[in-house]
């Protein structure tokens, strides 16, 4: 991307941000459900991708109601987009407002208290942008995001420099190993986004509802060469607001790498049956094998 086009981005960015501030959040919504009604229209493709997973990989829904889902999917992704292009001009206290329950955090708050060794996992989940800076502001710990860089290298500065108001950090996923052995040995929690399909290189193999899909072991990895705490997370919509859900940690030196990543798999598949248009359905979360299914 050429510095004009990158500065003409992050300037739409900063304008549309501007003008969502004064937006009601209802009335995004409203604007959201209209887009979701014509994308889920002409955008084909990825109709077609999440109707796929979740009919026929994952056998969770049948049509009708598998449509209705879809439609409902493309609502939340919408809306949660905006939202997290509003939410780069809130203060601390207008970002936690918007956090209304912090469920099963008890046994969380007793490994801080301990000061042990935390790897967080997550998936593309509910407003998932939102889950790092609400957990670094309530609990007063730093965390470093590990992802991919963006394509725009002004927008990626632009969205990193803004992250760290809210104790959150951001490592780049290409040779991150390092910076996250750096981070995690200087008190910092580690987050990874482990749900998506990996190569079978950085993977463990496991079947999903009957058919074969990788897992990511990044989290399982790193958890394991320090002797950390895997702790799955995930933020989904609640009453007016989000809920912040924390499932059960596990010590990874109790486990192996392939039970870790298994246990980061069961965990988001729990979640994604619990509330599924959440998800990021538009993912090829099967492809490894079975790309020509696609």
């Amino acid at each position: 991307m050429n510095i004009f086009a990158e500065y003409f981005y992050l300037f739409l960015f900063h304008i549309f941000s501007f003008i969502l501030k004064f937006i009601p959040n209802k009335i995004i919504r409203i604007f959201s459900i209209l887009l979701a009604k014509i994308f889920f229209i002409f955008n084909k493709k990825h109709k077609n991708i999440i109707l796929k997973n979740i009919e026929y990989f994952c056998k969770l829904a049948k049509q009708p109601q598998s449509n209705q889902i879809a439609k409902k999917i493309y609502e939340k992704f919408i809306y949660y987009i905006f939202l997290i292009i509003k939410n780069q001009k809130i203060n601390e206290k207008q970002l936690l407002k918007q956090i209304k329950l912090f469920k099963n955090d008890e046994e969380f708050k007793e490994l801080l208290a301990k000061k042990e060794k935390i790897v967080f996992t997550t998936a593309h989940f509910g407003n998932w942008e939102l889950l790092p800076p609400a957990v670094g502001l309530k609990y007063n710990v730093e965390l470093s995001i590990v992802g991919r860089a963006l394509k725009s290298k002004k927008m990626n500065e632009y969205l990193v420099k803004n992250r760290k108001k809210f104790n959150v950090g951001f490592i780049d996923k290409k040779n991150a190993l390092r910076k996250m052995l750096k981070d995690i040995n200087n008190n910092k929690l580690i987050g990874i986004v482990s749900d998506q399909d990996a190569s079978i290189k950085e993977s463990s193999e496991f079947l999903l509802y009957g058919n074969k899909v990788t897992q990511s072991n990044a989290a399982s990895v790193i958890a394991k060469r320090v002797n950390a705490y895997i702790v799955p997370v995930y933020i989904y919509e609640f009453n007016g607001g989000f809920c912040i859900e924390f499932l059960k940690a596990i010590n990874a030196k109790d486990y192996s790498i392939e039970e870790l990543s298994f246990y980061q798999l069961e965990c988001t598949k729990k979640m994604w049956e619990k509330h599924i248009s959440e998800y990021f359905w538009f993912h090829k979360r099967f492809k490894t094998f079975y790309e020509d299914l696609y």
